[in-house]
Parts: structure tokens; C-alpha cells; sequence
């Protein structure tokens, strides 16, 4: 996943006073679940480095430090593990000259620093913070076909993707409903109370908007990348139904969209408004459970033909790259505002747990290592502002959350 060596001017290996290298090359401790081992490093290395203090060097105990090149991004991945966990504070250190030119962990101020690959130094996290969520990545089975495994992530993509579009819309739908009830509470005689601000409309029109260009890039990666070739190894009529509900659900998303954008006209608190309010309430319900069913019918009907897909492009010749994850890169690159701009704001629709099978996807189909560590760099920067207990117990309230932060 990336190279996150140091410039060539900076590839010596730093030595201790005594002339000694500072990295004992012994096998650190098991990490729980996997038998791959890390590089202990000592102390002495940190310190040395032009980037790193003595002071941080030594640490301060409970939190949890990263040292590594800003431009690598198993460092990055391990911050933003490490975020999710929300077990303890995390430092990261930007440093060139990091040992081994890798990323450098360090659990607490007791422990010693570890070096090695992003699933080692994720299983090293998984067995010191205990419980969910689990950031190491699953094991994937070893002896499936290559269709199969291809199949796999390209599902996997779609069932993560329908997941945050679905508690986006249930948490714009639920911000409505809100505001339908405070308007419903004003006080009918004397002064005039405004119960619903003006920035709540603005804040629920950039969410509805980054939701919907969300649903509309996963739409068309649909209908470019996976419908095609779904209708060519299958039988004729088999998309059709996907293929209406897409066109049906565009008017309705547009019409949700031109309300909102009614509301910001309006005078606020007045009748006209809190009309409109109510009816937006009722479109927003209704694309809510025609999108729901829409993904589970997708989910039964058309992923479990993906494996017969992948079989008939590869016995045709159309498969250039044969790797297990060519497909779902292929899937992921046909959404560049999803992967780039909104990347924060599609991971915070996703449950802890499944944010990690998400990152893991991302990490192993992203090739340009400057653009994930761009989406990596700009997720954890998001989750640093927020309450631990908000991104586990609610991810739609995370994204809430951060809206109100925004400037």
C-alpha cells in the first residue's frame, strides 16, 4: 500500500553514540490473531531524528504516538485506525528520517516503538484496544477462484456503499422531521418565536446535496461499470427494474432538492414554510423507503450474478489486469467526488466496523498513493473534531456533528 520510503538523501540508517544501530532486529511479540512480527525500535532512533524531539521521543504515557512521512500512507491508515478506536489520544509525527522508512507506533510511553507493515502495526492495535472496532483486516479465504474473490469485493463495495446512502437519508430525514416538530410547537399568540434558524437550512441543504451527489456517482458506476455486462451474462429484462428505479428515483431527489432550496426563500417561521417543511418531510420519508427497498433488492438480485460476470469477462479476453481487486478499482474510480471531496463525508455514514472494511477496500484499490493519502489525510483530520462516543454509537450524528463545526 504505497511506498512511504524516505528521499534517498535521507536513506542511512541512523547509528547510536556508541556506534551500535539502533534497531534491535528481534521479533517483537506476536500480535493477537496473526504470525507475522514487527521490528522493535529503540528510543534512541526517535530522538536522533532532525523531525523528532527528545521530548516527544520519550512520550507521554497513554497516548498514543505515529511517527512517518506525512506522504505515507500506512502511516496515515494507522492514524485513522487509531481514530475509530478511540481508545486513546493519538500524536502524529511528521518525520522524514523515520527508521526503516517506515511508520513508526508507539502504544504508550512503557511500550516499545514498533515497525513494520499496516497489518502488522494493526494487529499490534487490535490487541492492545480490545473490542470494536476491529481494524486488522479479515483474512480472505485462500482457495476460492479468481472470479469469485473479484465478485467479492466488487459486493462488497456496493452492499458498504448502499449503507452510507441509506443513513444519510435517514439522517436528513430525521433533521427534517425535527424541524417539522419545533415548528409546530410556536407559539400561536404574542411575539413571534423563530424556532428554526436559517443556518439549520442551509446546513441540511449541503447535507442533502452531498448526499445525493453521492447516490448519483454510485448510480452511474452501476450503470457504466457492473449493468452492462450483468445483462449481457444473464438474461434479457433482468435490469430492467434497476434501470426504472434509477430513472424514478432522479425527479424525486431533484424535487427534495428544489424545496429546500424554496425553504432558504421563505421567511422563516411563517405558514408558507413550515407547509413546505411538512411536504419536504413527506418526499424525503417516501424516497427513503423506495431507495431501502431498491438496495435490497439489488443486494438479492443482481450481486449473487457478479461471480458468472467476472467469469465471462475473463473467458472473453476483456480482463487486462487480473488481480482480485482490478475490478472494484475500476468500480471506485468511476467516482472521483466520492474518493476525493466527499470521501469524509460518505466514511461517516458507515458504522465503525464497516468504515474499516471500507478503508481496507480503499486501501488495496487505490493505486495513486498521492490520492489515498489525500482521502486518507482528509478523514482523519474530520475525526479529530470529533466525540469518540459520537462515532461509535451514531455515525449520522458524527456527520451532524461535524457540519456544525464547519465554518
Amino acid at each position: 500500500m504505497g511506498n512511504c520510503s524516505p528521499s534517498p538523501r535521507r536513506r542511512g540508517r541512523p547509528t547510536s553514540p556508541s556506534g551500535s544501530p539502533p534497531l534491535d532486529r528481534t521479533p517483537s511479540a506476536k500480535a493477537a490473531g496473526g504470525g507475522a512480527t514487527t521490528t522493535t525500535v529503540s528510543p534512541y532512533a526517535l530522538a536522533s531524528s532532525p523531525s523528532v524531539s527528545a521530548a516527544e521521543a520519550d512520550g507521554d504515557d497513554g497516548v498514543v504516538r505515529v511517527y512517518g512521512s506525512d506522504g505515507c500512507p500506512v502511516a496515515w491508515r494507522v492514524r485513522v485506525a487509531l481514530l475509530y478506536k478511540a481508545a486513546a489520544p493519538v500524536h502524529f509525527t511528521p518525520s522524514e528520517a523515520a527508521p526503516l522508512g517506515r511508520p513508526v507506533l508507539r502504544l504508550s510511553a512503557s511500550d516499545p516503538e514498533l515497525c513494520g507493515t499496516a497489518d502488522e502495526l494493526l494487529r499490534h492495535v487490535d490487541a492492545r484496544f480490545e473490542g470494536k472496532p476491529l481494524v486488522t483486516p479479515p483474512e480472505r479465504p485462500a482457495r476460492v477462484s479468481a472470479a469469485a474473490a473479484a465478485a467479492e469485493e466488487v459486493a462488497e463495495l456496493v452492499r458498504l456503499q448502499h449503507r452510507s446512502a441509506e443513513r444519510h437519508l435517514e439522517g436528513v430525514a430525521a433533521k427534517v422531521a425535527e424541524m417539522v416538530k419545533k415548528g409546530a410547537k410556536k407559539a400561536g399568540k404574542g411575539p413571534k418565536v423563530v424556532v428554526v434558524e436559517g443556518a439549520e437550512v442551509r446546513r441540511l441543504g449541503k447535507w442533502y446535496g452531498d448526499a445525493m451527489e453521492v447516490m448519483l456517482e454510485h448510480a452511474r458506476m452501476e450503470e457504466t461499470v457492473l449493468f452492462p455486462d450483468i445483462q449481457r451474462a444473464s438474461f434479457p429484462g433482468v435490469l430492467d427494474k434497476a434501470n426504472e428505479q434509477h430513472g424514478r428515483h432522479l425527479p424525486m431527489m431533484n424535487g427534495i432538492k428544489e424545496d429546500i432550496k424554496t425553504l432558504l426563500t421563505l421567511e422563516l417561521g411563517s405558514s408558507l414554510f413550515q407547509e413546505v417543511l411538512v411536504n419536504l418531510s413527506v418526499r424525503l420519508k417516501a424516497l427513503q423507503d423506495r431507495t431501502k427497498e431498491h438496495f435490497k433488492e439489488e443486494e438479492r438480485e443482481l450481486l449473487p450474478r457478479l461471480e458468472g460476470v467476472r467469469r465471462m469477462q475473463r473467458e472473453e479476453g476483456n480482463v487486462s489486469d487480473k488481480s482480485n481487486t482490478a475490478w472494484a478499482s475500476e468500480a471506485m474510480g468511476t467516482m472521483e467526488m466520492t474518493h476525493s471531496k466527499l470521501f469524509p463525508f460518505f466514511m461517516t455514514g458507515l458504522l465503525p466496523q464497516e468504515a474499516m472494511q471500507y478503508l481496507d477496500l480503499v486501501c488495496r484499490c487505490t493505486k495513486n498513493t498521492r490520492h489515498l493519502v489525500s482521502m486518507l489525510r482528509s478523514l482523519a483530520e474530520r475525526l479529530e473534531d470529533a466525540n469518540p462516543a459520537i462515532i461509535h454509537n451514531n455515525p449520522t450524528k458524527l456527520y451532524e456533528h461535524l457540519l456544525v463545526k464547519s465554518p
